[in-house]
């Protein structure tokens, strides 16, 4: 069997990059995911600090429904990129934390209070905008400018 050309190396590695490229942009898709879950998290805050007994259960019913529908979502994903995982656990837990401490906080000393709750709601999305606009580890700039050299004996 002969060595490839160089032609025939550029080649693939041209189509190895285009593959490559294609697959991180199928995979792009946890960027959304978080934004939508850090949107729905200010306008469930905002509807639990804000309305009462009656925001609870509206942003508690919103939140469930944001949830199954793009856990659904989520797993139609064909492509997960490396780092997915790490970068869920990030910033959800991130979320998490803040979450929790701006309703035991909010609750007890802020009820009703707008000058409170909407930078509130604000924070908490921090976490998922944080990890959803920080770019991946992997590099998608153009192909390694390598060229091999074909061997005869």
């Amino acid at each position: 069997m002969d060595d490839p050309t160089n032609t025939e190396v550029e080649g693939a590695l041209a189509d190895a990059h285009t593959a490559s490229a294609a697959l991180a942009a199928r995979g792009n898709w946890l960027r959304t995911y978080l934004l939508v879950f850090a949107a729905g998290s200010v306008a469930v805050v905002l509807l639990i600090g804000l309305d009462g007994q009656r925001g609870v259960a509206i942003g508690m019913t919103l939140w469930f429904l944001l949830i199954a529908v793009m856990s659904w979502w989520g797993a139609r994903q064909r492509v997960i990129l490396r780092g997915h995982k790490r970068r869920s656990f990030v910033a959800f837990g991130g979320w998490g934390v803040l979450y929790g401490a701006t309703l035991l906080v909010g609750e007890y000393l802020f009820a009703g209070q707008p000058a409170f709750w909407i930078p509130a709601a604000m924070i908490t999305s921090v976490p998922l905008v944080l990890v959803a606009c920080w770019p991946p580890r992997r590099s998608d700039g153009p192909p390694p400018k390598r060229v091999a050299t074909a061997h005869h004996p």
